[in-house]
């Protein structure tokens, strides 16, 4: 597993990734990262959207620099299945203290695989990636790149993760505070 994320959650986010791509493809990702290729970086309604430069290689033609357009959309949890599962974590001391430390509790999945559900992504039915690059593989280094781009966001923010699984950090708090630990 890659250690490019400095917290558990950013790199259980990476082990998602080493579980559905092949080293080569992941280590371009990070160089991507690395050099500054992401030019533009938003996450809106559970969607990543990134402009991604790409390579000049003039064996395949290419003499100026592409701009791809790379998306990621993250499989949201169903507002039912949200009810359910806050309703686990509000009745957790330990769980509600860390969150409110703007920390991932370690044990959280713990409470998400009692509903059958997975707060972090475990493989590729957790998201859907696309970009406009020519490259067929998913992830190519554009969407890998990206990836890392959102560990790194999830390290600075951890509850990225719960807006990217479809509920809002306004919302979380508004269920938590209603509950008798809240």
């Amino acid at each position: 597993m890659s250690k490019f994320s400095r917290t558990w959650w950013g790199q259980e986010f990476i082990q998602a990734l080493d579980n559905i791509s092949d080293d080569g493809r992941l280590s371009r990702g990070r160089a991507y990262v690395n050099n500054g290729k992401i030019t533009s970086f938003g996450i809106k309604d559970g969607i990543v959207l990134a402009r991604v430069r790409g390579s000049i290689n003039a064996y395949f033609g290419v003499y100026k620099e592409p701009l791809y357009i790379t998306t990621i959309e993250f499989q949201p949890i169903s507002a039912a299945k949200w009810a359910a599962a806050i309703a686990l974590i509000a009745s957790r001391a330990s769980l509600i203290s860390r969150l409110l430390l703007n920390e991932i509790p370690s044990n959280i999945e713990d409470s998400f695989t009692t509903l059958g559900l997975h707060l972090l992504p475990h493989g590729e039915k957790d998201f859907n990636a696309q970009c406009s690059c020519p490259d067929y593989g998913n992830p190519c280094k554009h969407i890998a790149g990206v990836y890392y781009r959102v560990a790194a966001e999830l390290d600075r923010d951890p509850f990225l993760l719960f807006e990217l699984r479809g509920l809002s950090r306004e919302d979380l708090y508004k269920e938590l505070a209603k509950s008798p630990l809240g």
